[in-house]
């Protein structure tokens, strides 16, 4: 019996160590990092809108493992910076309101070298569905 106890705890002990988040994985982290040249489509009264190419970088969190730092995020300008979280090639925007008074969130999938971010931007109560295009530099 103290074996079978014992055997099982071992066990778990063994499936927690190796089962740790890939967030603590550089090479996850490091697929992310980068300078992007963005490119962001939506549409206005049935009408395609485009933004001038721009570029964004994107840097890992100091205070959080799997938080990226989305810096020029839909080029708002230097000092806005979007957060982000990731798992595996997926980021995530979670909600979240800007000092501008922009609300932000969505969702991403970066098949390298592309990063494509679908979004929503609320203004003054206004949503407007965004598609960013960001190609690594």
């Amino acid at each position: 019996m103290r074996s079978t106890i014992l055997g099982t705890i071992i066990l778990v002990l063994a499936f927690t160590h190796t089962s740790c988040d890939k967030i603590n994985d550089p090479t996850v982290v490091s697929q992310f990092v980068s300078a992007y040249t963005v490119t962001e489509t939506w549409s206005e009264n049935g009408t395609t809108m485009t933004k001038p190419a721009f570029s964004m970088v994107i840097t890992p969190s100091t205070q959080h493992n799997d938080v990226m730092l989305l810096n020029n995020f839909a080029n708002y300008g230097a000092g806005f910076t979007v957060q982000g979280t990731f798992s595996g090639n997926t980021l995530t925007i979670p909600k979240q309101t800007l000092s501008n008074q922009i609300t932000v969130s969505g969702s991403g999938t970066l098949l390298i070298p592309t990063l494509t971010i679908n979004y929503t931007e609320v203004i003054n109560g206004n949503s407007i569905e965004v598609t960013a295009i960001a190609t690594k530099i």
